[in-house]
Order: C-alpha cells, then structure tokens, then sequence
C-alpha cells in the first residue's frame, strides 16, 4: 500500500523576536511573506518557496525548528494508518484570522511515539495556498538528528511509508546518512558514529530524534553568497558539496538558531 504521504507541506520555526526573523528570512530566501497575522492565538508569518513553506511563529520560548507538516491525500487515511502502526494523533480545528479561514484542521502525532519529533499532516488540497518561486528555489533537505538511525528509519519508512533512497555510513564523515524521498525533497537522517563506526550512544537517549537543519537550494552559489553577504549575513565561502557536481555555502547567522545550508545542484 502506498504512504497517504505526498510531499512536505510546511516547517515550523518558533522565535521570540517575530518581525526581526520575518526580516532575515525574506532577506534568506529573496521573497516577502505570504501572509502574516494572527492565527488562532498565534503571531506568524508565512512564507511560500517552490516546494513548501516556511511558518515562522512568535513564542515566549524560541525552539527554532520546532516542527513539520507533511501533506496527504486524504486526512482519514493518514489517520487510520497512524492507528494501524502504533502511533496516537489528534485532529486539530482549523484556526482563523478575522473572518478568513487561515489553517484547516490537521492530524496531529503523539510525540512519544515518533522518537520525540512533532509531526503533523494535512490534506494537500487544504493548505496555505500555492508556492511562489524565491531565491532559494525550494528546500532540498530536511535533516534530523538521530542517536538511533534504525529507529528512525522504521519511524519514516515502516510506520509512515516514506521511500528510503539510501543508507550509508562514511568512516571519515563519522556518519551515517539515510535518505527518504518525500515528494521532490529528502529526509535525511544523520547519526553521529565513533571512531570506529559504531553507535555512540547506546541507551534511552537513542529512541529520541531532533530536527537539526535544512538546506536550501539556489540557482547560482556564487550569486548567492554575494547576495546574502551584502544583506549583512555570515557566510561560508562556496566549497565542494558531497554531492558529485554540488557546490555549497553554510549560512552561520540570522536563521533562528537552524543549521542551514545553500546547495548549487548540478546541472541535468
């Protein structure tokens, strides 16, 4: 049977200072905010790239990226396959802005049962509305953090039905890489290995995750160094992605505290 996922419909960045990060991540992704208010309880603004948005949320606590929402066919589906594997959700009523339906309702999982991540789905018809193109064309990769990677993997591929492309662990990396699909982006799963390939960690703490950063792809690396350089950033120079043919660039400030990362694809 096929995942009722379909792609990733949006992440959640939480940040005490909203109009400064609204400030920096128009001026990251080259675009303004879709819409921006009150969502809800909430003071957000949305912005809308080639593949998914970015919801930046105004919170007492800042947690960074604290969340993803993936999109699927069908909200009952996703619902009776969640109960199917193990895994309690709650269905969310649709938050409004005035009189204006701002968010439909979503199904939301138990974090307990996925490795201490929250995740969240919606119905693809139902979301924010469509993506705009913007300087950064689009998220490549979401990147959790695992101290258990065969955990996680069930977690993204056995219970949720994610597509696992690859998994490979790399002796001078200290790393082990799994990568799913998930519409036109990747998952990635990164577990920290010792010195001699093994697990570092071998306890409780394995069994939970944390979402530790993305990578955002770009047209022109070099371009977008200059770029981002000028708008005040701390910037990395461009260097050789792990990627045959890849070219990237680590954006080290203004990103709300979320490990971030410029990638330059090789051309079809």
């Amino acid at each position: 049977m096929t995942s009722p996922i379909l792609a990733l419909e949006h992440i959640r960045i939480t940040v005490t200072d909203l109009a400064t990060e609204i400030g920096h991540y128009a001026a990251l992704l080259g675009v303004a905010p879709s819409w921006q208010g009150t969502a809800g309880d909430e003071e957000m603004a949305v912005f809308n790239t080639d593949n998914m948005s970015v919801h930046l949320v105004a919170s007492e606590q800042a947690r960074g990226l604290e969340a993803i929402c993936f999109a699927v066919d069908n909200l009952e589906r996703i619902h009776r396959r969640l109960k199917r594997v193990g895994i309690a959700s709650h269905e969310t009523p649709e938050k409004t802005h005035s009189a204006t339906k701002i968010t439909p309702k979503m199904h939301i999982a138990a974090s307990v049962d996925t490795r201490g991540i929250q995740l969240s789905f919606i119905e693809r018809n139902a979301s924010f509305g469509m993506t705009t193109s913007s300087a950064a064309n689009g998220l490549d990769h979401i990147v959790i953090a695992s101290q258990g990677a065969e955990g996680t993997a069930f977690l993204l591929g056995s219970q949720l039905g994610l597509d696992m492309r690859m998994d490979m662990s790399r002796a001078e990396w200290k790393a082990r890489l799994m990568f799913f699909r998930c519409g036109d982006l990747i998952v990635e799963v990164f577990e920290q290995l010792g010195q001699d390939g093994a697990q570092t960690i071998n306890d409780a703490a394995s069994k939970q995750d944390s979402f530790y950063g993305l990578t955002w792809r770009v047209a022109d690396a070099d371009a977008s160094h200059a770029r981002l350089k000028q708008a005040g950033f701390d910037v990395s120079e461009v260097r050789k992605g792990r990627k045959p043919g890849s070219r990237v660039l680590t954006v080290r400030n203004n990103t709300a505290g979320v490990a971030t990362l410029l990638i330059e694809l090789p051309a079809a």
